[in-house]
């Protein structure tokens, strides 16, 4: 009885030793998969990202347009304003002053 513990033990040991191993490296490959994957995902992403702002750059100059238009049509109701003004004067009341 005493002669076969350590025998048992070292089978054990052995088969422990074995499927540790194992899964170590299924763990590996499984670590190694999982970072192919991420890589695609971040290659996705960034593809995504730049037809994004393909497309918001576009928008972004017609606001800036648009932005400039509506300054020029403020000035140039301004611009009308003033000239109504002066000719809704009447030559008397210019005299006057």
């Amino acid at each position: 009885m005493t002669e076969t513990f350590p025998i048992l033990f070292a089978v054990v040991l052995v088969i422990l030793t074995v499927v540790l191993v194992a899964v170590g490296v299924q763990l590996f490959l499984v670590l190694k998969s999982f970072r192919q994957a991420l890589e695609k995902v971040n290659s996705a992403l960034d593809e995504t990202e730049e037809k994004i702002k393909a497309i918001t750059e576009p928008l972004q100059n017609l606001a800036g347009i648009a932005a400039g238009v509506k300054t020029g049509v403020k000035v140039f109701e301004g611009f009308s304003q003033f000239l109504n003004r002066k000719k809704t004067e009447s030559p008397e009341d210019i005299v006057e002053e």
